[in-house]
């Protein structure tokens, strides 16, 4: 469609084009609905078969304000209202407060910032959980690291500590993980100092105790809810790995049916009012048995598109709701199926972890077979729509090439 913009079919945006993205625009693609892909930097997303634009915009977060009349001079050319979709906080966030600015260009298929907000700043959202009868770890907010000497003793170590609104944070501070990992007094001292250094000193946070288990005991409930906050399509699973390996993003996961994680989320998601797509997130305890609430990303996560592939298509439904057309309740297919970002899985399991110190996570070849096996659906790689998966290899490889030859550089350069 070379006239996108007069197009009489409302098309969706889809902000944010890296995995979680693209598993947007292949759920949408594959019922026959392209998509616009909008980012600030070149993405995998925009590649897809599926696409019919891929938009640069200004950063969301360090220039939210011309973000925003960005998105306002798009929708002003829109032929007819788009429909909006936030991968990550970086753009629910902005998209959400600036909302009554935009709604005259763009559907919504989500909760308005009221909802939103609380469910993106932790300071509320644990609070909200008790309200509904969610369990999750003993918690206490702090209104800066400097409070934490006043409630050392009320949780032992091991802990979690965490921003209560996560956007901006964890880049500043030079920290890869979505969570601070505190063992004892000197991991503390080190975050401490690295806080106060980076100027986050009041900056509110969440401290948690640890709970015990690996990747494998995190467990998602990725679900469309209607404005009502009943949900209306879902599927549940578990992480098989992250990184980094203790406290990371997703690399491979598998979908199986778990009927408490599905309850347990309805009941905060209806609790809440929550509308659209979410990804709401659980730990196993091993100790009680229990399943308790690590979080809710009201937006897709990462694996949505392993929902798609079970036959539950969630932005269909949400892009069908937006627009007016009735969405009927779908129940989910008793199947298990493995999601896999496969060479990042690959590359870290057989080689990365153990090159970064993460023996304890390091798998040979055969091992690493092993966790795989079964029916399984890649992030990024798809036979009949490759180009996403060609670019992003090629952007990771180059990245590495160019970091390897930067560091050889500096070492020779050492001895001059």
């Amino acid at each position: 469609m070379k006239h996108w913009r007069s197009s009489a079919t409302p098309l969706p945006i889809i902000l944010g084009g890296q995995v979680n993205g693209l598993g947007l625009v292949r759920g949408l693609g594959e019922a026959g609905i392209p998509s616009i892909v909008i980012d600030y930097r070149a993405n995998m997303a925009a590649k897809s078969k599926y696409v019919l634009a891929g938009l640069q915009c200004p950063h969301p977060d360090e220039a939210m304000d011309a973000f925003v009349q960005y998105m306002a001079e798009l929708g002003s050319e829109l032929g007819t209202k788009g429909v909006l979709f936030c991968t990550n906080d970086i753009w629910l966030i902005p998209i959400s407060k600036h909302q009554h600015e935009l709604e005259a260009y763009y559907h919504y298929p989500m909760s308005k910032w009221d909802v939103i907000g609380q469910c993106t700043d932790k300071q509320y959202l644990y609070g909200l959980a008790a309200e509904a009868g969610v369990p999750f770890p003993q918690t206490v907010v702090l209104q800066g690291i400097r409070d934490v000497e006043a409630h050392k003793t009320h949780i032992p170590f091991p802990w979690v500590i965490k921003p209560a609104i996560t956007v901006g944070f964890l880049e500043k501070l030079g920290s890869r993980g979505r969570t601070l990992i505190v063992k004892n007094e000197n991991d503390l001292a080190y975050w401490q100092q690295r806080i106060v250094t980076c100027g986050l000193e009041s900056v509110p946070l969440v401290l948690q105790e640890s709970i015990p288990g690996g990747a494998e005991a995190l467990y998602t409930l990725t679900a469309y809810s209607d404005p009502n906050g009943e949900i209306l399509g879902y599927s549940t699973g578990h992480k098989i790995r992250q990184n980094p390996p203790d406290a990371g993003t997703i690399i491979s996961g598998r979908v199986t049916p778990t009927p408490e994680i599905f309850h347990l989320g309805q009941r905060l998601i209806k609790h809440v009012g929550f509308y659209g797509i979410s990804n709401t997130e659980f730990k196993k305890d091993a100790r009680d048995g229990a399943f308790k609430l690590i979080e809710i990303n009201p937006r897709p996560g990462m694996w949505n598109y392993a929902t798609t592939a079970t036959g539950i298509n969630l932005p269909l439904m949400a892009y069908r709701q937006a627009i007016g057309e009735p969405v009927k309740p779908v129940e989910p297919v008793d199947t298990e199926l493995i999601w896999l970002y496969s060479y990042l899985d690959f590359a870290l399991s057989v080689y990365g972890f153990r090159k970064k110190g993460h023996v304890q996570y390091a798998l040979s070849l055969r091992q690493w077979l092993a966790s795989i096996r079964g029916k399984r659906v890649d992030a990024v790689f798809q036979k009949r729509d490759p180009i996403p998966g060609i670019y992003d290899l090629v952007t990771v490889l180059t990245t590495v090439l160019s970091a390897r030859a930067r560091s050889a550089k500096a070492y020779r350069s050492s001895f001059v």
